[in-house]
C-alpha cells in the first residue's frame, strides 16, 4: 500500500478506513463551517439581545441548515428552493440585528451572520 494513501486513511481496496470504522465520515468543508459559524452567531445574538424575534428566526434557519448539512434531516419542497430561502432569512435577520445593535460583540455577530447568509445565497444562486 502506498504510504500517501495510508496517511489519508485509504486501504488497498480503496475504501476509507475511517468510514468503515465509524460507519460514516463527516468532513469539514465550506458549507459545514459556514452553517456552524452562522448557528453560533445566531445563538450569541439570541442570548444577548432584548428584542429576540430576529435572532430567533436566525437560530431556527441556521439550525435547519446545520441539520441539512450534517445529514440528520432531509427537506424537499416541490415549489420552493430551501437552499435560497434559508440564506435569505439569515441575511434579513442578520441585517436587522446589525441595524439594532449597539455593542461591538453584537455588531460582530450580526455582521458575520449577514455575510455568511450572503455567501450561502450567492452559492445557491450560482453567482461567481
Amino acid at each position: 500500500m502506498d504510504s500517501r494513501k495510508a496517511a489519508y486513511g485509504f486501504t488497498d481496496g480503496g475504501e476509507d478506513i475511517h468510514s468503515t470504522a465509524l460507519g460514516s465520515s463527516m468532513h469539514f468543508n465550506l458549507p459545514t463551517i459556514l452553517t456552524g459559524a452562522a448557528l453560533a452567531a445566531a445563538i450569541y445574538l439570541l442570548l444577548n439581545k432584548s428584542d429576540r424575534m430576529f435572532p430567533t428566526i436566525a437560530v431556527i434557519a441556521s439550525g435547519i441548515e446545520v441539520l441539512l448539512v450534517m445529514g440528520l434531516m432531509s427537506l424537499s419542497l416541490a415549489k420552493f428552493r430551501i437552499d435560497v430561502i434559508l440564506p435569505v432569512l439569515l441575511v434579513i435577520s442578520g441585517a436587522v440585528c446589525w441595524l439594532r445593535s449597539s455593542e461591538k460583540s453584537s455588531t460582530t455577530a450580526a455582521t458575520g451572520l449577514t455575510l455568511i447568509g450572503a455567501i450561502q445565497l450567492l452559492l445557491a444562486l450560482h453567482v461567481s
